[in-house]
């Protein structure tokens, strides 16, 4: 059975691929239907995500069992919209609204070569879209955790997250999630470096301009609760996602403030989509300070009230890390105990906000 496979499987590859024809065919159809996306500059090729994506998703199944096709869709990554495909709502919208910048750079180390395809940044949410290509296969885990950043040449420490999806055993694609976006500026020049288990590194220069197409709305509801002061400063709306500010103050005790989490129900009873968020505090005077922000998904535009309810969110085990404005980690060693007998009785309010303002 396995020799009837692999017989079948050079059949396939030996397949040839009329990749002129299809690149004409691509072209043709995507100035006939594609609205044009915001540009880097003027040189580069812009996509929409119209019968783009469907060209996509047609050559990513053929690349499943052709290396062939694999190797042409490596060739043409701008087609269609890695965000479009991820399950994030709040980037699907963005992506099919033709919101995303485009990028299309790309950088080939030893045979191994990484493509920025897309980046999307506001007051919601700083997400780039990349795809990976490797001469042998590699394993989901090869470039590692999230990758350094650079903000105007200057090191950029930063929560967030690197999710890579595999299509062919050489062939990925991956969103790289910034939450934390409080010391960004509306204009700057990105650096990005990827790195390999193998040692091989891929490092980009992007520059970055904040969309204005958000919303935001001043809030400042204030309450108290288990010896956490807590103030909810202002929500942001945005095609991409809402994102609700905060500040808290707590006696010195772990960062206690650090676990709070919020729930967003609309006036129709919808409850938000949930994701991760950014925090940065400083101690003083046997106080600790916290500034963070908490992601949901995008409201819709019909949307008037939103109800929002703090709430305490603990681990079961183990630390965490903090990190430095050069990037730099510290390890933590928290008493999870601790911390939880301080935050378990602590029991917040709902209140209810207008986007109407």
């Amino acid at each position: 059975m396995r020799e009837k496979i692999h017989a079948y499987k050079e059949q396939v590859d030996r397949i040839p691929v009329p990749t002129e024809k299809l690149d004409d065919i691509i072209t043709k159809t995507v100035r006939e239907v594609a609205p044009q996306r915001k540009r880097l500059n003027k040189t580069k090729l812009v996509y929409s995500t119209g019968a783009a994506v469907v060209a996509l998703g047609i050559l990513f199944s053929s690349a499943a069992v052709s290396p062939a096709m694999a190797n042409l869709v490596s060739k043409v990554p701008l087609i269609g919209s890695i965000f479009a495909t991820y399950g994030d709502s709040g980037l699907k919208q963005a992506s099919e609204k033709g919101l995303t910048t485009v990028i299309g750079e790309s950088q080939d180390v030893g045979g191994n070569a990484i493509t920025v395809n897309e980046v999307y940044y506001d007051g919601t949410r700083f997400t780039i879209g990349y795809t990976l290509e490797t001469k042998e296969a590699v394993g989901e885990h090869y470039l590692g955790s999230s990758p350094d950043l650079t903000v105007n040449g200057e090191a950029f420490g930063y929560a967030g997250s690197n999710k890579q999806t595999q299509i062919t055993p050489t062939l990925a694609t991956g969103i790289v999630d910034i939450d934390a976006m409080n010391d960004l500026p509306q204009e700057f020049k990105l650096g990005l470096s990827f790195q390999g288990e193998d040692g091989k590194k891929w490092s980009f220069s992007l520059p970055i301009s904040e969309r204005t197409d958000t919303k935001r709305i001043p809030i400042n509801h204030q309450q108290q609760a288990g010896g956490i002061d807590l103030t909810v400063s202002d929500v942001t709306l945005g095609p991409a996602g809402l994102v609700v500010s905060f500040q808290a103050v707590t006696e010195e005790i772990g960062y206690l403030s650090s676990y709070l989490e919020f729930k967003v129900v609309d006036e129709k009873g919808n409850e938000l989509g949930a994701y991760s968020g950014g925090s940065q505090g400083k101690k003083s005077d046997g106080k600790e300070y916290l500034t963070g922000t908490r992601r949901f998904d995008p409201v819709t535009a019909d949307v008037k009230e939103l109800t929002i309810t703090p709430y305490m969110s603990f681990p079961t085990n183990g630390g965490g890390v903090e990190m430095d404005g050069k990037g730099k980690e510290t390890l933590i060693q928290s008493a999870i105990e601790t911390i939880q007998k301080h935050g378990k009785d602590i029991k917040f309010h709902t209140f209810t906000i207008s986007l109407q303002k």
